[in-house]
């Protein structure tokens, strides 16, 4: 774990009319870490990340990339950046094989799409960090969970650097859920700062290596994992 954070959040504030939806809110993220940003719903999690991911602009606050101040104006500067997230609804085309939504999400200038050229690049992502997708397949011939796996190989398809996931294990059975964390943990042993957004308090002790909780849009408590109990979470969570 380096000791130097990859990113930083300082002073976030977010406001949707009267409502503080961010309050001042610190956040670091580490590479080769799994974070988790535990909280009720309305916390104020995904709005947090979705400041991060240039889609809200805050009221007030800075974020560091590596160290430098950069703005985030919107989905493509943090692109560029390295930083993507796979939401809990899915933005692929059903239609469409599982390579060429890849393909699609790189953003590339480039429209001649080298099908063999693709297919390899997601065998050897495949492989290397144990994500089985079939670059063939059609999106609307996988389960969930498998079109969730589609989402994770896009963002390593295009170097992201920050992996973000909201709720991602709401849509998945127990075991696709433990298949889907240890894929995560291959991510981070791989030098990358993963971030998940949870209100399951066993999954984050489980999964992630720190832990930073949100209530009411501010941060309550953070924590290494290790020294997570559920009667620490919960006084935080709830009060």
């Amino acid at each position: 774990m380096g000791n130097a954070a990859i990113l930083e959040m300082k002073g976030i504030t977010k406001r949707f009319g009267k409502i503080l939806a961010n309050d001042n809110v610190n956040l670091r993220l580490y590479k080769g870490e799994i974070h988790a940003l535990l909280g009720e719903n309305g916390a104020g999690k995904s709005t947090l990340m979705n400041i991060l991911l240039g889609i809200y602009k805050p009221n007030s606050g800075e974020i560091f990339f590596k160290g430098k101040k950069v703005s985030v104006k919107n989905p493509k500067d943090a692109a560029e950046l390295g930083i993507g997230m796979v939401h809990q609804h899915f933005e692929l085309i059903p239609t469409l094989s599982v390579a060429e939504n890849i393909f699609l999400s790189m953003g590339s200038c480039n429209f001649i799409l080298d099908k063999n050229k693709m297919e390899e690049t997601i065998r050897d992502y495949s492989e290397k960090f144990g994500i089985p997708v079939d670059p063939g397949a059609k999106i609307w011939q996988l389960s969930v969970g498998e079109q969730q796996r589609v989402e994770i190989m896009k963002l390593l398809c295009r170097n992201c650097e920050i992996m973000i996931l909201d709720e991602p294990s709401a849509v998945l059975t127990p075991q696709e859920s433990r298949d889907m964390f240890k894929t995560l943990r291959e991510m981070a042993n791989a030098g990358k700062a993963v971030v998940f957004i949870s209100h399951k308090m066993s999954e984050v002790m489980e999964n992630s290596d720190r832990i930073t909780v949100l209530k009411d849009g501010r941060v309550e408590d953070e924590m290494l994992s290790k020294d997570a109990t559920i009667e620490r979470l919960t006084k935080a969570v709830v009060g």
